[in-house]
């Protein structure tokens, strides 16, 4: 009875591609289109940045000057700290693959990157900047405190939530590729990640079309967050409601999100569940303070 079930859904979702054929159609040129004008021109840049800053040895920059603050803040070694700090500015899932290439490399341990991954999840400032500007037409007390919530929940968590295992200090490899073929596989990698991306977008969209015809913008925040924050400029719900739910997505990040961590870590040790559990403490912390501030 079990494996009908499957099996089932499959024939059902097949179904409702056929009979909603024009939605879904609809769908993945919408997910193409937010891929091609806002997460490719976003996330691409940064990728080759994160690749370039590790090449030419930033994160010892960081870890010599920042290093000592933030591991006694975040209970991590210094190495940590060009990690954090590139993720503030990047927003997520770009953070992910640098994480993933600082391990690769030997500046961070798995228990590191994985715990760093835990309390760096940001949406990318533009993009969030923006689409606050949008939901809460130039009030600025709400677009600051929401801006700045998921920074301050964040910090808070990497306080709260020290590493279950003692943090080893790694000596990372110090012979250099030719920056040639550094070059040709930075840009491979980061094609491939942005690829995988793109897959996700667009699955999440279609689903969305299928099991959200009404466009419920809780179902669609949950499900992708740009197609939830979208959804609330055109629901006429109070500000306070609007504010909850906008913290909500920004925190949990969407389904789509969390498919695109796992598929970038897929290949390391670095815990998804590390990501998880922070993304429910985010989503608890924010909502909290949501309520009585």
């Amino acid at each position: 009875m079990k494996k009908n079930i499957p099996i089932f859904l499959l024939f059902l979702f097949t179904f409702l591609i056929f009979y909603q054929n024009q939605e879904v159609q609809a769908a993945i040129m919408n997910s193409c289109e937010l891929f091609i004008t806002k997460l490719f021109p976003s996330l691409f840049p940064m990728m080759i940045l994160c690749d370039f800053l590790i090449f030419f040895d930033l994160p010892e920059f960081f870890c010599k000057y920042f290093g000592p603050l933030f591991s006694k803040i975040f209970h991590t070694s210094p190495s940590g700290a060009f990690a954090f700090f590139i993720s503030c500015f990047s927003g997520t899932p770009s953070n992910a693959y640098m994480i993933k290439n600082l391990y690769l490399e030997q500046v961070l341990t798995k228990e590191e990157a994985s715990h760093i991954l835990s309390f760096s999840f940001f949406t990318n400032p533009l993009f969030y900047y923006t689409m606050l500007n949008v939901l809460f037409q130039g009030n600025t007390r709400i677009i600051w405190k929401l801006f700045f919530l998921p920074y301050c929940v964040n910090i808070l968590i990497g306080i709260l939530n020290p590493p279950k295992t003692q943090i080893t200090k790694l000596s990372p490899s110090k012979q250099k590729q030719n920056f040639g073929i550094f070059l040709s596989n930075s840009i491979n990698h980061a094609m491939n990640t942005l690829m995988f991306i793109l897959g996700s977008v667009t699955l999440f969209f279609i689903l969305n079309t299928l099991l959200n015809p009404n466009q419920i913008p809780l179902i669609s925040g949950i499900l992708e967050v740009s197609q939830g924050l979208h959804s609330l400029t055109t629901i006429s719900y109070s500000l306070k409601i609007k504010e909850l739910m906008t913290i909500l997505f920004v925190s949990f990040g969407g389904l789509s999100i969390h498919l695109q961590i796992k598929g970038i870590l897929s290949d390391t040790p670095i815990s998804y569940q590390e990501f998880l559990k922070g993304r429910i403490k985010q989503v608890f912390f924010s909502i909290i303070f949501l309520i009585f501030v």
